[in-house]
């Protein structure tokens, strides 16, 4: 009888871009959407530093009034709410969107706007999730989910304006500098 070994255990993929994904999938906000039409844009970049190219990032994300497409009523159509795009051989990544509102959250609080990032890449072995807020929104100080990162971990999830309709944020997995990534 053969004798089995057990192997280190891999991941399979990515294979993304092989009928997944449409070219519209990276625009969220239609030109019809209201609310300041923006640019979400970023790099993916490994523990050492080096770019990481066909990972898949979806990010899910309010309309201007802070309304979400599936779940209120009154959300603005022309807002998906929901994108996905893939990091090209640069690791860079592109979505067209709306600048989100503030929206609830638990009890009488509300979180400032954010986008939700779910990550999916080679070498992880399961997908990964974050936030991306905007600098200057006032509802930073109280976002209950920045609160209980604290200051340090908080500061990894402020993109930053590069042009007047371009928010830039790059997403870093591990070592000096990463992301804060959230339980799924």
């Amino acid at each position: 009888m053969t004798r089995l070994t057990p192997t280190a255990a891999q991941t399979v993929g990515p294979f993304y871009s092989y009928g997944l994904l449409t070219k519209e999938d990276c625009v969220v906000a239609g030109p019809t959407a209201l609310g300041r039409h923006i640019k979400l844009v970023g790099k993916l970049i490994n523990r050492d530093g080096n770019l990481c190219r066909d990972a898949l990032i979806e990010i899910w994300q309010a309309d201007a009034a802070g309304l979400y497409n599936g779940r209120d009523a009154d959300a603005d159509p022309a807002v998906k709410g929901f994108g996905r795009t893939l990091t090209d051989e640069n690791g860079s990544f592109e979505f067209q969107t709306v600048l989100p509102g503030a929206c609830p959250g638990s009890g009488n609080s509300w979180q400032a706007p954010h986008f939700a990032v779910g990550l999916f890449a080679g070498g992880l072995t399961r997908r990964v999730v974050t936030r991306i807020y905007t600098p200057d929104s006032p509802e930073l100080e109280e976002d209950e989910v920045l609160t209980q990162l604290g200051k340090e971990a908080a500061k990894t999830l402020i993109g930053r304006w590069v042009s007047e309709n371009t928010l830039e944020f790059d997403i870093r997995l591990a070592g000096e500098g990463a992301t804060a990534f959230l339980q799924d």
